[in-house]
């Protein structure tokens, strides 16, 4: 199994319905999965959408059926099992990323292939946290001699506001840098000079074709550059008219101001979310989630991808 797919518990499925269900990407080696309705408003939640290609030029190894590791307990096993020992959860996101809590946080760890700009903001969920490794690692497998690339933030330890953001809350949210010409270095804006479009696409595409996420906030001229490449190195134009957005807000990539010295990724998490979902009323019950009294259960989701906009708000 592939490194990313390691990571991933993704394609959930609801211990109500007790079936199996087939992950996002399918095992389309052409299909390139692009996340999206749109919003007016920056790093607000988002409506997962699909939107399928025909140019993806690297195939993908067929996606396996997983079940959710919480399927085979029901909602008074998951209570118990909060008792007992809530680290077995696994990651939780709850709520929306910009209104939401992170539980059982995963630390995003030091490597020899990029570097923490801020340790104490690198947490996220355990699919987060793989998603990022797999597409830096996929870039140094491709190219020789690869300078580190500088993560910035995920999320606090236990999610909630994360200054300056509005997003940032529930693990699903990061700042990647870019990868420069020269040394490796933090918040440089880049441009024609000193942008590595190849190895910044190769991350970009990476995270793209084989990582579930909703969309990428970036400067328009830094699209326009990464563009400007991928055409060049072949990939299909029509393709990447739906990637790159420009001004616009009809792609995967999306220009917003501020995102010139790196650009920020929002996952979906089918697992965490999931999770968060279910066990939301138990945690809140049991004083783990400071601030938050526990509502009137709910049933889960029938549906085992839990997007941003329709995950429960920690107020409603």
């Amino acid at each position: 199994m592939n490194p990313w797919l390691m990571g991933l518990l993704a394609a959930a499925v609801s211990a109500l319905v007790g079936a199996s269900a087939s992950s996002w990407w399918g095992s389309d080696a052409e299909a390139v999965a692009a996340r999206g309705a749109l919003t007016s408003e920056p790093e607000a939640p988002v409506q997962p959408g699909a939107r399928a290609s025909n140019a993806t030029s690297e195939a993908r190894a067929p996606v396996e059926d997983v079940v959710h590791p919480l399927a085979a307990l029901d909602d008074d096993e998951i209570g118990a099992l909060v008792q007992r020992d809530p680290s077995a959860l696994g990651s939780a996101s709850l709520g929306a990323p910009n209104r939401g809590i992170l539980f059982n946080a995963v630390e995003f760890p030091d490597s020899p292939l990029w570097k923490r700009a801020d340790p104490t903001h690198s947490w996220g969920t355990a699919e987060s946290v793989k998603f990022v490794e797999f597409a830096i690692t996929r870039v140094n497998e491709r190219f020789e001699n690869t300078p580190l690339l500088y993560v910035g933030d995920f999320s606090g330890r236990s999610g909630g506001r994360l200054r300056p953001h509005k997003s940032h809350q529930s693990g699903r949210d990061v700042d990647i840098g870019y990868y420069y010409s020269g040394e490796a270095v933090w918040y440089q804006r880049a441009d024609a000079r000193n942008l590595d479009r190849a190895r910044s696409w190769t991350l970009l595409k990476a995270l793209i074709t084989q990582t579930p996420i909703e969309y990428v906030f970036m400067d328009k001229r830094v699209q326009a550059l990464l563009e400007e490449y991928a055409l060049a190195d072949g990939e299909d134009p029509e393709w990447l008219s739906q990637v790159f957005a420009g001004t616009s807000k009809e792609g995967i990539v999306r220009h917003r101001w501020g995102h010139a010295t790196h650009f920020h990724v929002r996952f979906v998490n089918p697992t965490a979310e999931l999770t968060g979902r279910r066990s939301y009323t138990w945690l809140a019950q049991a004083g783990l989630l400071p601030g938050h009294k526990p509502r009137k259960r709910r049933r889960a989701a029938p549906h085992p991808f839990v997007s941003a906009a329709r995950a429960p708000a920690m107020d409603e």
